[in-house]
C-alpha cells in the first residue's frame, strides 16, 4: 500500500516537472505545445525506450507496440503521468476501517 501511494506521488512530481518544462517552452516560443511521452522518455533515457520496443515486438505481440504503445507514447506526457498518478493514488488510498456497528450489525440482525 505504501509503495503504491509513494509511486503515485512520484508520478505527480514528474507530471509537474514536465508541465513546468512545457510552460517554459511556451514562454520562449509563444506557442503552448505539450511534450509527448515518447519525447520526454527519449530525452531521459533513449536506451530503455528502444529496449522496450525490441522486447515488446520480439517476445510479445508486435501489435502491442504498433499501434498500441505508439498511440500511448504520442499522448502528452503530463496527461499520461498525471493519469497514472491519480490511478495509483486512488487504488492505494488509505481506507477507513469499518465502524464497529458496520462490522457487527450483520451478526446482530
Amino acid at each position: 500500500m505504501f509503495v503504491g501511494r509513494l509511486l503515485g506521488w512520484v508520478l505527480i512530481a514528474l507530471a509537474l516537472i514536465v508541465l513546468g518544462g512545457d510552460g517554459l517552452r511556451w514562454l520562449e516560443s509563444g506557442r503552448l505545445e505539450f511534450a509527448a511521452l515518447d519525447e520526454v522518455w527519449f530525452r531521459a533515457d533513449p536506451g530503455s525506450l528502444n529496449l522496450l520496443q525490441a522486447l515488446t515486438q520480439r517476445y510479445l505481440l508486435p501489435e502491442l507496440w504498433d499501434p498500441g504503445a505508439i498511440t500511448l507514447l504520442s499522448w502528452p506526457a503530463v496527461v499520461v503521468l498525471g493519469g497514472l498518478a491519480l490511478l495509483f493514488l486512488f487504488i492505494f488510498r488509505r481506507r477507513k476501517p469499518p465502524s464497529r456497528r458496520a462490522r457487527f450489525g450483520a451478526l446482530a440482525g
